[in-house]
């Protein structure tokens, strides 16, 4: 089973941006893994900070498997996911 890590940034621009409301989404999409045929393991992480310094400009800031997402949302992250989880299944 392939793994998915999913690093959220934690920063107080980030939470004000909507970086819990993306935290919320994944949990809720790992419980959707059967239905949308995922064949992987969701991990999400909160860290202090993703960037160097600050980064109003681009938050909230996620990293899934290394690939850096500036300016995220809920809809961009889960779509992500799915699409690693389903070729992880193919």
């Amino acid at each position: 089973m392939k793994k998915i890590t999913v690093e959220v940034c934690a920063c107080t621009q980030c939470v004000l941006n909507g970086a819990m409301h993306i935290i919320e989404s994944i949990e809720s999409l790992k419980k959707l893994k059967v239905q949308l045929r995922m064949n992987a393991q969701v991990n999400i992480v909160t860290t202090p900070s993703l960037v160097e310094g600050k980064h109003s400009e681009i938050s909230p800031v996620v990293r899934i498997n290394g690939e850096m997402l500036e300016k995220a949302d809920s809809e961009t992250v889960m779509a992500r996911i799915i699409s690693q989880g389903q070729r992880a299944s193919g």
